[in-house]
């Protein structure tokens, strides 16, 4: 039974991994922001994050999210 968790576990991790889009908790968990701070950037008008609307669902494109997180690093911007 113990086998069986750990190889649940193991497959939930890879699965995660391979994601390419994130949802805002998702990216919160992800980068450390807190998720009300990413669904402020979202709501925010003429806003430079990242992301893109499935319906009403936002998705965060990981790649993307990356570069706009390296972005601001180097701009030394306050979020």
């Amino acid at each position: 039974m113990e086998e069986l968790l750990k190889e649940i576990l193991e497959t939930l991790k890879q699965s995660k991994v391979n994601k390419v889009t994130f949802s805002i908790m998702e990216a919160a968990m992800y980068s450390g922001i807190g998720h009300e701070k990413i669904r402020e950037l979202v709501n925010r008008p003429n806003t430079d994050f990242p992301y893109f609307k499935v319906g009403s669902r936002v998705a965060i494109d990981k790649r993307v999210f990356d570069e706009w997180l390296d972005k601001i690093t180097l701009e030394h911007r306050k979020l």
